[in-house]
């Protein structure tokens, strides 16, 4: 089980690139910075303090491609992400 903070710290320790999603409306998120660009943990905590649900989508080979953050509960969760939307969750990683 991780922390949001270990989560964070392991995306810079592991040097992953990725894209940050927010949550918009009617179960879709919308990217928090412009599409494609790679963004840094500074902006990954920038959406966290601004939004309850944020989506990571990592480009660089990982167990898990995409995490759904849920900042209200400080929670982690590996999800199935595509087109802007979470189809599914998996086994939560931190409490």
């Amino acid at each position: 089980m991780k922390h949001i903070v270990d989560f964070i710290e392991q995306l810079e320790r592991d040097e992953h690139s990725f894209t940050i999603w927010v949550y918009a409306r009617n179960g879709k998120f919308s990217p928090f910075a412009e599409k494609g660009k790679t963004s840094t943990t500074r902006a990954l905590q920038k959406a966290i303090d601004q939004n309850l649900q944020v989506v990571v989508e990592l480009h660089t080979p990982a167990e898990h491609s995409s995490y759904l953050i849920l900042t209200e509960v400080h929670i982690v969760v590996p999800v199935l992400f595509h087109q802007g939307q979470v189809h599914s969750m998996g086994k939560s990683l931190a409490a």
